[in-house]
């Protein structure tokens, strides 16, 4: 019997480590979703962003106008779309920025400039790559020295881009340098931008690839800078336009459950101490003591024995001879009509 009871509170022990830990984690294979893991993904950067806006991070599956955005307070955030984004999704947009809202878009070759034009805005992404006479490993690699915000500037040397575009129509924060080429044409073009819309702002980057996986390593000083610069919870990210997203062909749902080993070993050293306890007899024998304090705890029922009353009173000052006679009599019964 006592091993059955040995067993069960090990399980349950095991059970109360472990359940709390189990959740399930959605991921996805898709580029620049926060829910991709690998090198292609942005859940490094979907991580930080966590942190920035204090927890509040919720990924849009849905339509804009089916998740009600014009409501909504905080940051959308949509990184390399390549699904076309309806006028009813624009309005919704619109009106978000139109209440105090921020939209930061991160695009290269993309659909962004959609929203650029519903939008009413001059700003466009090239849609072509470019190339400087600045770079880390080879022309694909163009890096940026000229970032004129000092936020954004902070402890960062530089920002390695991975084949990015450019932002034409607008002025910027961060720029290529004097040389750069887009086609045939050398000039100095804007990498990022901001502008303000109603009551809201939008923030333009025209390579999203500088925040995936395999880059965050790279510019994490930059990217921890640019998520306190643009960011403000709630963050809203926008997975539902990105065509490969889909968490039941493209994507997989784990249940992950982890205890480390050094709890799991203080559940069975717990239930180790309690057998223990229970075989050497201590159990017994604390039993045995608790209940002998139990009658100096608990009110005895019985009253105090007159004897002592009278010599308490006595005491204080009452006639010891008179008093004994008052409890004779009470316990003749002669002043009560009692019998002789």
């Amino acid at each position: 019997m006592r091993r059955v009871v040995y067993a069960v509170l090990l399980v349950v022990g095991l059970f109360l480590v472990i359940a709390p830990l189990s959740i399930p984690v959605f991921t996805s294979n898709t580029p620049f979703s926060v829910l991709n893991t690998g090198w292609d993904g942005c859940s490094k950067f979907g991580k930080l962003l966590y942190g920035t806006a204090d927890g509040k991070i919720v990924p849009v599956f849905s339509p804009f106008d089916s998740f009600g955005l014009s409501g909504k307070r905080g940051t959308l955030l949509i990184i390399g779309p390549d699904m076309g984004y309806s006028s009813a999704e624009i309005d919704e947009i619109r009106e978000f920025l139109k209440n105090g809202g921020t939209l930061v878009l991160m695009d290269d070759f993309g659909t962004g400039n959609e929203i650029l034009s519903g939008l009413g805005l001059s700003a466009r992404f090239s849609g072509k790559p470019y190339r400087d006479v600045f770079y880390y490993k080879n022309e694909n690699f163009p890096v940026l020295v000229r970032i004129l915000d000092p936020a954004l500037a902070e402890n960062v040397s530089g920002v390695i881009l991975n084949v990015p575009s450019v932002l034409q129509g607008v002025g910027g924060e961060i720029y290529t340098s004097k040389v750069a080429v887009v086609g045939s044409d050398f000039s100095q073009y804007p990498v990022m931008a901001e502008v303000d819309y109603g009551d809201g702002r939008i923030v333009l980057f025209s390579d999203p690839s500088v925040f995936i996986n395999d880059m965050y390593g790279l510019n994490e000083n930059f990217i921890r800078n640019f998520a306190d610069y643009a960011f403000s919870g709630p963050v809203y990210i926008d997975e539902a336009h990105h065509s490969n997203f889909n968490l039941y062909h493209r994507g997989y749902i784990t249940v992950r459950r982890s205890a480390d080993s050094e709890t799991i070993f203080y559940v069975f050293l717990f239930v180790a101490l309690i057998a223990l306890f229970v075989e050497s007899g201590l159990a017994w024998l604390v039993v045995t003591k608790i209940l002998a304090l139990v009658p100096r705890v608990l009110p005895s029922e019985a009253g105090e024995p007159v004897e002592a009353v009278v010599r308490r009173l006595a005491e204080r000052g009452y006639r010891e001879d008179i008093l004994l006679k008052m409890v004779r009599e009470i316990e003749t019964g002669r002043k009560l009509g009692g019998g002789k």
